[in-house]
């Protein structure tokens, strides 16, 4: 079995180009899966980072 490396919530908000307290949000709301490190910590899977970016795309728009 190969292993991920996990991504720390900082690491995914610059991915996503959003603040840390959004990528918490996210986590919170259950819209991207984490794992719990520690009290206050999180670790993203980066193939359920890939599955929240593909998950949130809009089609293109068919009148352009």
């Amino acid at each position: 079995m190969q292993e991920e490396i996990l991504l720390t919530v900082t690491q995914t908000a610059r991915i996503l180009q959003v603040s840390e307290r959004t990528v918490v949000n996210y986590i919170t709301r259950g819209e991207l899966p984490a794992f719990r490190v520690g009290l206050r910590g999180y670790r993203i899977s980066p193939s359920d980072l890939q599955a929240f970016i593909e998950k949130r795309k809009h089609p293109p728009d068919k009148d352009l």
